[in-house]
């Protein structure tokens, strides 16, 4: 076991800087994190260069002696990446994916036999520290293996372990979910602007709103229900807005979109395999 934990990055673009950000001065376990970034953008291999405790090499140089390795990559450009990680791969390292759609068993048959893989899915508040990751270690991850991608998620996100067979779930409700955020936020402020509020003041609303009710659902992640009733009088101007969501089948709407969300998520798997 090395002095240090040395990380490579491959790819250091939006989803992947946010995740070095998480890994600089962290020690895991009494071993420094050493971060080594590839990221074949110029400009931004620039803005890595500069910042203090990232190194930017070349493929060969990040790999070549890496305890774990980051893809950061779209997923179509999964396998050709794999196929250059491969001959490089120290046989203890292993590799994380955050590409959506890309099951173990590819990564696997790509890289050599027994290689430790985990694929991971984080969302977009990470980049704010305030994400989610969801983790599924392969069969050759070991449990050290394992602890210390954790360790290197968690201070920018809450990471939850779940069984492959669940990860595109979990994409379809954390990975896209601010989305879903995103879209209920732009349809309170239109229908806040169509009632006469200056736009300004509608998104200040909408989005002070979101914020105060997403503190109070953190506080109490099990009780939406309850927190929807307490604010829900019967007869009153809740109510009469939320007869109509129920009338227009909002609830189904969600529950069929997050199913065409994992729909899409196997046909990517399909399209690689």
């Amino acid at each position: 076991m090395s002095q240090d934990i040395r990380v490579a990055m491959i790819g250091g673009g939006v989803m992947g800087g946010a995740l070095v950000e998480g890994f600089l001065d962290q020690v895991i376990d009494g071993r420094a994190v050493r971060v080594r970034v590839v990221e074949a953008d110029e400009q931004r291999a620039r803005a890595w260069q500069a910042r203090e405790g990232v190194d930017v090499l070349s493929l060969d140089q990040a790999v070549l002696d890496a305890d774990v390795v980051f893809l950061a990559v779209k997923p179509h450009q999964i396998v050709s990446v794999l196929a250059d990680v491969a001959p490089l791969l120290p046989p203890d390292a292993v590799v994380a994916s955050i590409a959506a759609g890309v099951p173990l068993a590819i990564m696997e048959e790509h890289l050599p036999a027994g290689a430790a893989v985990v694929r991971t899915m984080p969302n977009t508040p990470t980049r704010i520290g305030e994400g989610v990751i969801g983790v599924v270690p392969g069969s050759a991850c070991t449990n050290d293996q394992l602890v210390v991608v954790t360790a290197l998620l968690n201070p920018v996100a809450l990471v939850v372990e779940v069984p492959e067979s669940q990860l595109d779930a979990l994409t379809a409700t954390s990975g896209s979910g601010p989305a879903y955020v995103f879209y209920l936020a732009e349809a309170m402020r239109r229908g806040a602007e169509e009632l006469g509020l200056p736009s300004t003041v509608a998104a200040q609303l909408v989005a002070q709103t979101i914020s105060g009710a997403a503190e109070l659902l953190s506080a109490d992640p099990e009780n939406a229900t309850g927190l929807r009733e307490s604010v829900t009088s019967k007869g009153g101007t809740t109510a009469a807005a939320i007869a109509v969501f129920d009338d227009e089948d909002m609830r189904g709407t969600i529950a069929r979109g997050m199913t065409a969300n994992v729909r899409r998520s196997e046909e990517m798997a399909d399209e690689l395999g």
